[in-house]
């Protein structure tokens, strides 16, 4: 009788030992389900910033569509870890969002150095994110390329813009110098880039004969300008006769 209550006493303490053991590692992995779920709302709501940031740069609502759908499975993801209380209210302000993209106000250029870096790191991130979706099969391999390129695209244009405008208001201030360089970076940008696109040619063109007019209006206004000062009259062809202002000699007034 003895050893049976002996055995009977062993055998409770292994079975609170076990059942103790099993619910300190249930709270155990709660604790580590926790910690997941919040790391995996950080990662969804820097999605989220990505998909508000690129509906104001670009108007594609099939890419917020497609960012958007991420966000989504980042947040499905998180309630396959941890059971959470916002979820469908996230899923449905994403869905809305979606719906109402097409009508988002879009920049229609960039004001400063500053915007074009905050572009640059928007479109790369978007970029990263709709590569990562089409491995969740949340859009085709296809798309993801036409959406990415998309996205060159636009911040080619913004950036291109960007500098034909410094240019062109460089030029309005009489400052050719500064001009030239923008109009110079602007056809780099446009030369350097693998994207091919109807216009394209066209507008690195356009930009060359802007810095020639600006060039030739400045000789002109320059000549003009000693021939009033009577410092380099001009001969019977127009050119002037003091040749250093044609060979860089001596310094242009602008």
């Amino acid at each position: 009788m003895t050893i049976t209550l002996v055995i009977i006493g062993i055998l409770a303490i292994l079975a609170a030992f076990v059942v103790a053991s099993r619910f300190s590692a249930q709270k155990k992995q709660e604790h580590v389900n926790i910690r997941k779920a919040k790391r995996m709302l950080l990662l969804a709501e820097d999605t989220w910033d990505v998909v508000e940031q690129t509906s104001k740069l670009i108007k594609g609502p099939d890419i917020i569509s497609a960012l958007a759908d991420y966000y989504i499975f980042q947040i499905r993801m998180r309630e396959a870890v941890q059971t959470q209380l916002n979820t469908q209210d996230l899923i449905e302000s994403a869905n809305a969002f979606k719906a109402n993209s097409a009508q988002s106000k879009v920049a229609p250029k960039l004001e400063s150095d500053r915007e074009i870096s905050l572009a640059k790191k928007t479109c790369a991130k978007a970029s990263k994110i709709l590569r990562v979706a089409s491995t969740k099969n949340i859009i085709t391999n296809d798309n993801c390329k036409v959406m990415r390129n998309a996205l060159r695209r636009r911040l080619l244009d913004l950036e291109v813009d960007f500098h034909e405008n410094k240019g062109d208001s460089a030029g309005e201030k009489s400052n050719p110098a500064v001009a030239n360089n923008h109009y110079k970076f602007a056809k780099k940008l446009l030369i350097e880039s693998d994207l091919t696109f109807d216009g394209k040619t066209d507008r690195i063109k356009a930009i060359t004969e802007k810095a020639q007019a600006l060039f030739g209006n400045t000789l002109a206004s320059t000549l003009e300008k000693e021939s009033e000062d009577g410092d380099n009259e001009l001969d019977e062809f127009g050119m002037p006769k003091d040749l250093d202002v044609m060979s860089g000699n001596k310094k242009m007034k602008f």
